[in-house]
């Protein structure tokens, strides 16, 4: 998971995967029920306390269909709120980020073929909170984590979770950070690769990243908790890479080099603190 920085302490958070294939030879991955394989989360002001909140949710094509909504929840400690909002499904969303070479066909264009593909869905409304509070926490999450991740311990059990925080009492009319690129589904083993988000802030708050560890939503308590890494990986180091990853805290680019053909990575991105 990336963290930003930012003045108003406000966040808002991406989780998403990073599969490494050989461009020349897609791996192919066994289907799995689940279907989670990354989100994001951002908001923006639109007048007194109501805020356009967006959510966009990566979907395993070999896996469960996208929800037809989301369930934004909306929580204030000191305030004592604690209440829900529907996100709806943007039309036209839905679309393959997978980006194969050539004339190869995934999960997501033919049921048939041993290769995976991934989906991009919005969901969108606005959400008018009751009143103004110092902290904030809008979130959401979904059942259940992509199973062919392998960088996780049974990562299938795992509801994926994300939240944004919000201090709309030092600052009523704040933004989130906005991200401008999609996440990378494929790229290629041996080859040095630089990742950007092309995170913006609209009220030109500065941004520093860092790792911190995915989150998980546990149903039967309703308490946030955080994944378990498999051995050998870890929120600083989320895949096999020589040299290690590494993230710039100024810019935000990821560098890596991918050593191990078929491995998917788990990189949560863009926590805005």
């Amino acid at each position: 998971m990336m963290q930003l920085t930012t003045f108003y302490r406000n966040t808002i958070s991406r989780l998403f995967f990073i599969a490494f294939v050989l461009i020349t030879n897609l791996s192919s991955f066994n289907a799995a029920a689940t279907h989670s394989s990354g989100a994001d989360l951002q908001y923006t002001w639109v007048s007194g306390n109501t805020f356009k909140v967006t959510v966009s949710f990566y979907r395993d094509c070999a896996g469960v269909a996208a929800p037809a909504t989301i369930t934004l929840n909306a929580k204030s400690t000191s305030c004592s709120r604690n209440q829900n909002y529907t996100l709806n499904l943007v039309g036209g969303t839905g679309q393959e980020i997978t980006f194969p070479c050539r004339t190869v066909q995934t999960k997501c264009t033919s049921s048939g073929s041993v290769n995976a593909g991934y989906q991009r869905y919005e969901y969108s409304n606005n959400v008018t909170l009751p009143q103004q509070c110092t902290d904030w926490v809008m979130s959401f999450y979904v059942c259940c984590r992509n199973c062919a991740i392998t960088t996780l311990n049974n990562p299938c059990a795992d509801n994926m979770y994300i939240e944004a925080t919000l201090n709309n009492v030092a600052a009523p009319h704040n933004n989130s950070a906005q991200f401008t690129n999609i996440p990378v589904a494929l790229i290629c083993v041996n080859q040095s690769f630089t990742y950007n988000h092309g995170v913006f802030d609209p009220d030109g708050d500065s941004l520093v990243y860092s790792f911190i560890t995915p989150k998980t939503f546990n149903t039967s308590t309703n308490t946030v908790g955080t994944v378990t890494f498999n051995p050998g990986f870890s929120s600083t180091s989320p895949l096999t890479s020589s040299p290690a990853a590494t993230l710039n805290s100024a810019n935000g680019d990821i560098t890596m080099n991918p050593t191990v053909n078929g491995e998917i990575g788990l990189c949560d991105h863009c926590s805005r603190i």
